[in-house]
């Protein structure tokens, strides 16, 4: 739900975390209306309803959600001279993908696509930039072009958090991640994108980087463990081993029936066509489990900074 989160939600969180309150009118926000009346993380202030002010809760709620990633953000929306009247409609999400975008913007200049590809890449729908006016121009802010390549040449990205000393390699199937850099620096790893039709960027993986344990992040569903499947068979290649980062939530799990989600069990397949020998004991009991009850597990619903110091 936060995903849809404006700019001018954000600003006005970090106000009321700040000065205790807010008069930006944001209380019709599905999301705010849910902190206000389903979490009483917020509240209005009983004497003008007009002001949202800060429960007991709200600061460490703050904190742990949004408090780093709108600094974050925030910085970067200065340094990249994206003036606020221009950024007061993007969500959230828009401008942490801007933020991807920018961390690997050398790499992209030198893999020219069309406006769909790159749209679709970056923000699932092939023309989501030609809608919005202002995320496109935001994008040709950050990588310096006055439009795109009209090559229809396969994407090959490399796309990267890098990290000097990095104590392993995090694969993941989804870009959610590698839009939250400091994931990478408070784990000292190095994350790499590989999901979708990207497999083919490990051939390009440098030895020093397959010489550090190497781990799979990945929805919980078909689609994201045969790409494992695919990913470790090619590391089998260049004998490399590769281990998938286990749920530590495994409880929150989701109905692959929903309109975001397209990738569903095939239920007449032993183990919906997985490869039994790919996982452990401990993975196929959930996967097992999964499949029975038609569900998947979201990337995004892991506490990854927590699951990569576990294994690492």
């Amino acid at each position: 739900m936060n995903k849809n989160i404006t700019w001018k939600e954000l600003k006005a969180l970090d106000d009321i975390y700040r000065f205790k309150k807010s008069r930006a009118i944001i209380q019709s926000h599905p999301y705010i209306k849910h902190l206000i009346y389903e979490k009483g993380i917020l509240d209005l202030k009983p004497d003008n309803i007009k002001v949202i002010i800060s429960t007991d809760r709200f600061e460490e709620f703050y904190e742990r959600e949004f408090k780093k990633p709108y600094e974050e953000a925030k910085r970067f929306l200065i340094e990249n001279e994206i003036k606020p009247t221009a950024n007061k409609a993007f969500t959230f999400e828009e401008v942490r993908t801007l933020m991807f975008i920018a961390e690997n913007k050398v790499e992209l200049r030198n893999n020219p696509t069309t406006i769909e590809d790159f749209s679709n890449e970056f923000f699932d729908i092939s023309k989501y930039l030609k809608n919005r006016k202002s995320v496109k121009d935001a994008v040709f802010k950050i990588l310096n072009i006055q439009r795109f390549s009209l090559d229809e040449k396969v994407n090959q990205w490399r796309l990267v958090v890098d990290n000097k000393n990095p104590k392993g390699v995090i694969m993941c199937e989804n870009k959610s991640y590698l839009k939250q850099p400091w994931i990478a620096e408070e784990t000292q790893t190095k994350l790499w994108y590989v999901g979708g039709n990207n497999i083919a960027i490990i051939d390009d993986i440098d030895e020093s980087d397959l010489s550090k344990p190497i781990y799979y992040s990945c929805d919980w569903d078909l689609a994201g463990l045969q790409i494992f499947s695919r990913i470790k068979a090619k590391l089998k290649e260049r004998n490399k081993k590769i281990c998938l980062l286990f749920p530590n939530e495994p409880h929150k799990r989701i109905s692959t029936y929903i309109p975001y989600h397209d990738s569903h069990w095939s239920l007449t397949k032993t183990l919906s066509g997985l490869i039994l020998e790919d996982f452990t004991k401990k993975e196929l009991e959930l996967i097992k489990s999964l499949i029975d009850k038609e569900e998947w597990i979201e990337e995004e619903s892991f506490d990854i900074i927590k699951m990569i110091k576990d294994v690492l």
